[in-house]
């Protein structure tokens, strides 16, 4: 899959030399959570987070466009549980480095947009617990989480103006988030299969030079 990415790259590469383009820059807000089977005791939820970053904007005639990007995205989840008669929280946060590369279609200041997304971890994931009034956070190894995460994304952009846009986006992973041989979860009582995969919900402006 990892190789699969690097070929993209090449072709948009490819598309860029030969034809008109536009940069520009976006960020916004994240509503992340983890899709997956937890134990009856544990309900996940979701949080929030951010992405920033470029994008370039490739115009294929007067209706598609190819539009890759490069976003620094922070994602997690959270999770409700009791244990031993006691209520716990448990937020997990993960940070991406994630190429989605989205085939768009403009429909005047509509654009519609769909297309994969290539996501590489970054740094180490914080754990934090909340009990009451006590909380304690911890970075996790990253050897229990999924180095590379790859997913599909669809969405829509208004234009504002020219060079301005509100856009809205879902994505979701088709690969585990986890090592499914680590036992994290199941220790902390919230999976027995460690078999999630992120689901995030993404609104932001943008803005093409």
């Amino acid at each position: 899959m990892k190789k699969f990415a690097m070929l993209i790259a090449l072709a948009v590469a490819s598309v860029a030399s030969s034809q008109a383009q536009n940069l520009g820059v976006k960020a916004g807000y994240n509503f992340a959570s983890l899709s997956g089977k937890t134990v009856e005791a544990s309900n996940v939820k979701g949080t929030s987070g951010f992405y920033a970053g470029m994008f370039l904007n490739l115009p294929i005639g007067d209706v598609l466009a190819l539009q890759p990007e490069l976003l620094y995205s922070r994602q997690g989840a959270k999770w409700e549980y009791s244990l031993l008669n006691k209520q716990y929280e448990q937020r997990i946060q993960m940070d991406y480095l994630n190429i989605p590369v989205m085939a768009q279609v403009n429909l005047g200041p509509l654009t519609l947009q769909a297309g994969p997304q290539f996501g590489f971890l970054v740094g180490k994931p914080q754990i934090s617990y909340h009990s009451g009034n006590n909380t304690a956070s911890s970075a996790v190894d990253k050897s229990a989480y999924a180095s590379f995460d790859f997913g599909v994304g669809a969405g829509l952009a208004i234009h504002l103006t020219n060079h301005l846009f509100l856009e809205a986006r879902y994505t979701h992973s088709l690969t585990n988030a986890f090592d499914k041989n680590n036992t994290s979860l199941r220790n902390a009582a919230i999976s027995r299969d460690n078999d999630f995969k992120n689901s995030v919900l993404s609104l932001g402006l943008g803005v093409s030079f």
